[in-house]
């Protein structure tokens, strides 16, 4: 029989997700449960007036629900699933509400200080609208379906197409680095109940200032661009997708043949300050999250980068399957223990368990067990050893041509420019960071992309976590010359790389 789950949210620095779960297990093969996971998802939207209230954390819960029935729909796309799932979309939309600008969202209390501000967010809008268009992609997939759900699909793609991607290209929020992208948070709000009022506040949060989103949300937002393309195959959708696809990937770290990366790193000048006392900060901590459901999370739409021919390569994959096998797990498939992405590089040190955080370790990053048999094994999912693209089976994807010739990195945690594209008379930052309590020295080189002559702009010492910046005006030799570049950290017999246009 149907089991009702448990779910316990907490509100965190930047997203909120349910930390503790007793899975529901639901077959398409048990009696009547399709109807009592419908209805209870169903019930659970139709509560909500027309025009909502919502807000971020409904949005978290409807996701829940909201992932189960596409699960089931997935695996059994038959009417007792489709039916029931296109109601409860097509009605989770009537809930949007109308916000300033005309354009839709799901608009209710600001997570990070509810009591105070409404709004809309990124997440909230991509998290479930991804589920409309996961319902779009089964349908296009099967002209037998077609006919029955069409009508509802194109709904579906109308409002990703208007309420997600172009409202939040119109307010602003994209930001656009040469090859690289991403957002930042939108800054309009209005008093609790009163969505006909909005006014403008650089940030609502209680915390910090928050101008970019975290890799976790910008990767929200291209995994519906994704799929955006692949229902319509308009080309922008694809660009601007791979554009933050490219940011994460140039974030990642190379380490012993695995990965580890950030849960935010700065994506615009923005995010970077000068302090009263003439030194530079960011507006947010720079590390690998503490808590595993974010880099799972984000391995999910790394994936689908992957089988949709966008940045990723089979190298990629199989770096990843490294990093859950040789990094986080303790070998033990009886008794398999886990530790986080992050816990090989030197100097790491595990965070306490909080209230927030009660499991700061991985797990098994179950979405790569086609790669993988082991990890099949432990995800008890069945192998399928294939690394074929499952949307762009011809795709031929290379690495970024930046990282000719670059190897391992040595444990350095960050290595950035922010911006990659230097406008004419403008300095760019150069942003450092390792764990490792001993105080190295980097070297920082600039080179051509296209040539070997390396200059050394700087030599600092590096470690304990603390973040390093350096000002680079464009000029080597004392001279500018417009073109692309490559910076490189040399750092503890490692290396780093990420390009540079001075235009």
């Amino acid at each position: 029989m149907f089991r009702q789950c448990i779910v316990i949210t907490f509100i965190v620095s930047w997203i909120v997700i349910p930390a503790i779960i007793v899975p529901v297990s639901v077959s398409a093969q048990q009696p009547n449960a399709a109807k009592q996971l419908t209805d209870r998802i169903l019930k659970m939207i139709e509560d909500v007036p027309d025009g909502g209230p919502t807000g971020e954390q409904v949005g978290w819960n409807w996701n829940w629900f909201l992932s189960q029935l596409m699960d089931n729909c997935r695996k059994t796309p038959t009417e007792e699933w489709l039916q029931p799932t296109e109601r409860a979309l097509n009605t989770m939309f009537d809930k949007m509400s109308e916000g300033y600008d005309g354009y839709k969202g799901f608009i209710g209390p600001y997570i990070y200080n509810e009591n105070e501000y409404w709004c809309d967010v990124h997440v909230s809008d991509a998290i479930l609208t991804t589920h409309a268009l996961t319902f779009a992609m089964i349908v296009h997939d099967n002209p037998e379906l077609q006919a029955k759900y069409g009508e509802s699909c194109k709904r579906f793609i109308a409002v990703a197409r208007k309420d997600l991607i172009e409202k939040w290209h119109a307010r602003g929020t994209f930001i656009d680095d040469g090859p690289f992208g991403g957002y930042r948070d939108g800054t309009m709000y209005c008093k609790p109940g009163d969505m006909k009022n909005w006014f403008e506040l650089d940030s609502a949060r209680t915390d910090n200032k928050a101008p970019s989103l975290p890799f976790n949300k910008s990767l929200d937002m291209a995994y519906c661009m994704l799929q955006l393309y692949y229902l319509t195959g308009e080309t922008p959708y694809k660009d601007q997708a791979t554009k933050i696809y490219n940011r994460v990937k140039a974030g990642m770290n190379r380490f012993e043949g695995g990965y580890t990366w950030n849960y935010w790193e700065p994506v615009s000048p923005r995010d970077i300050i000068e302090t009263a006392s003439g030194r530079y900060d960011l507006t947010h901590w720079v590390g690998t999250h503490p808590y595993r459901d974010y880099q799972l999370g984000e391995i999910e739409k790394i994936i689908f980068a992957y089988d949709m021919g966008v940045t990723f390569t089979r190298d990629d994959m199989q770096r990843l399957v490294n990093t859950n096998l040789k990094f986080m797990w303790n070998g033990d498939l009886n008794d398999p223990q886990w530790a986080n992405s992050d816990s090989n590089l030197p100097g790491y040190v595990k965070a306490a368990p909080s209230t927030a955080y009660p499991t700061t370790a991985g797990t098994v990053w179950a979405p790569l067990a086609r790669f993988d048999e082991t990890i099949a094994k432990l995800a008890k999912r069945s192998p399928s050893d294939s690394h074929e693209r499952k949307y762009a089976p011809d795709a031929q994807i290379e690495d970024f041509p930046w990282m000719r010739g670059i190897g391992e990195s040595g444990g350095q945690t960050e290595a950035i420019v922010i911006p990659s594209v230097v406008p004419v008379g403008e300095s760019t930052m150069i942003l450092s960071k390792a764990y490792s309590t001993e105080r190295s020295p980097v070297e920082i080189y600039v080179r051509p992309l296209d040539g070997d002559n390396m200059t050394l702009l700087t030599t600092q010492q590096m470690g304990n976590s603390v973040q390093m910046f350096y000002s680079w005006d464009g000029k080597i030799d004392g001279q500018r010359t417009p073109g692309e570049y490559v910076v490189i950290w040399k750092y503890r017999n490692g290396e780093r790389a990420y390009p540079v246009t001075l235009q």
